[in-house]
């Protein structure tokens, strides 16, 4: 009795786990048949600028029963073809036939950032199948921060040559993030580094990082950080000039010409250095510092002038050119914190030799060469060929040859022996006051024989013949 009733509880425990592991799966069928895929387009996420307009299309494939959205900030709504906008909010799509349920936003809000929701119900069903989209409504960012890092003085605008230039640059509140890019002068740098993005409190910020070794040349070049965003009708600029320090920069020996005997002279010398330097001529064995004269009164140096980013002015005067003065030595020494440079001046009377040919002169020689080659071969064919300005020349000849030959030869007609050949014209005979080169005959005979000989002994044969 106790065993039947044992038997009987394990039975009753099995079919219970097999009706539910039946329920389950049944569930499973019908959620499976119940869950259609939505497709969504623009899909993901979406950037609009407030006040646009957004045109969101769900679809799937089969026919639908119902439309629902919900937009950002708005009640949801039920959408039919045919239907009237509300609230800037209607229909898109071709029908709930098609299974397409769209909606038509006509001008996108601040408040309409957040998640989009299409819901579709498809006829013959139950439940609703949805997807959703991430509308991104753009807030434009504000201004820049530029952050460069000092260099070895200490100072943020002042640099050495030689050192590395770091620079940061923050933009803050842009939604979605702002794209930054730093220009050193006409050349972007930073390239090689990533922007690093933070989020927070539904805003966010990027930094962009970059650095830069400096040259003499980057002396007084603009460093600017711009941020372009899909708000904003124009970059957001942050600028900073910055200063390079470096010794004089060497130059090759410096040549002035054109000095003329007896008449004032200048010479001009423009250098290179940040900060400002320290000038001192050496003409020979004399010293002359800026704005003094030499020992002899008639060289005199003028002050530098500053002609802007690190480039400095400094004048020769001489009251008048002795040829002495153009075999000293001028050395003109330059000094500054950094460094001191000498850079040798030579004078001459002789003028300017003329500079290297540029690209356009070179261009321009090997044109003409071409064409005078060209001209060359176009008269020697013409004069093989006999065209053009040659041809006339060319039938003066032919003539001259065809009139050699005419006189020299007589052409005959050949015939009977026995009678006289009308058609034998003496070439040397003229006819109407010209000679006539023009034969009836395809035989020849020496120019030179006395035809009217030939006939007067063909005459005689024709009178000896017995009758």
């Amino acid at each position: 009795m106790t065993t039947m009733t044992i038997l009987r509880g394990k039975s009753t425990s099995t079919s219970i786990i097999l009706w539910t592991c039946l329920a389950y799966l049944c569930a499973s069928i019908q959620a499976d048949t119940q869950n259609i895929n939505v497709s969504i387009n623009p899909s993901g996420e979406t950037t609009v600028r407030t006040g646009q307009n957004l045109t969101i299309l769900c679809s799937v494939g089969v026919p639908l029963k119902t439309c629902r959205v919900e937009v950002p900030q708005e009640r949801s709504v039920i959408l039919e073809p045919n239907q009237p906008s509300e609230d800037g909010i209607g229909w898109y799509g071709s029908s709930l036939d098609a299974g397409q349920c769209g909606v038509f936003i006509a001008q996108i809000k601040e408040k309409h950032d957040g998640i989009f929701k299409c819901s579709l119900t498809p006829k013959n069903a139950r439940y609703e199948s949805y997807n959703t989209l991430r509308i991104i409504v753009a807030k434009p960012p504000v201004m820049p921060e530029l952050m460069v890092f000092p260099g070895r003085r200490g100072e943020r605008q002042n640099y050495e040559k030689g050192e590395t230039l770091k620079v940061s640059c923050r933009v803050k509140a842009g939604r979605p993030v702002a794209n930054v890019s730093i220009f050193f002068g006409d050349e972007q740098i930073g390239l090689e580094e990533r922007p690093i993005v933070y989020n927070y409190n539904n805003d966010s910020y990027v930094i962009q990082n970059a650095t830069r070794v400096l040259s003499w040349t980057d002396n007084g070049k603009v460093l600017r950080c711009d941020a372009t965003h899909l708000a904003l009708d124009r970059p957001l600029s942050a600028k900073q000039q910055i200063s390079v320090l470096y010794a004089p920069q060497p130059q090759p020996t410096i040549e002035r010409f054109g000095f003329v005997i007896g008449q004032p002279g200048t010479v001009n010398v423009t250098v290179q250095a940040n900060p400002r330097p320290q000038f001192m001529w050496r003409i020979d064995d004399d010293k002359v510092d800026e704005g003094q004269f030499d020992k002899s009164n008639r060289i005199r140096s003028s002050r530098a002038v500053e002609l802007g980013k690190g480039y400095w002015e400094i004048t020769l005067n001489i009251d008048s050119v002795q040829k002495s003065d153009t075999e000293k030595k001028y050395v003109l020494l330059v000094n500054n914190e950094l460094g001191s440079t000498e850079y040798q001046i030579v004078l001459s009377t002789s003028t300017e030799p003329a500079g290297d040919l540029d690209a356009g002169s070179i261009i321009g020689i090997v044109v003409g060469v071409l064409i005078l080659l060209l001209i060359v071969f176009l008269i020697i064919f013409a004069r093989a060929t006999g065209r053009w300005c040659f041809a006339a020349r060319r039938r003066r000849d032919e003539e001259a040859a065809g009139g050699a030959g005419a006189g020299s030869e007589a052409h005959i007609t050949p015939g009977d022996e026995d009678h006289e050949d009308p058609h034998i014209i003496d070439e040397k005979m003229p006819h109407g006051g010209q000679e006539n080169p023009i034969h009836a005959s395809t035989e020849y005979v020496n120019g030179n024989t006395d035809i009217k000989d030939m006939k007067d002994i063909k005459k005689d044969e024709k009178t000896d013949t017995p009758v």
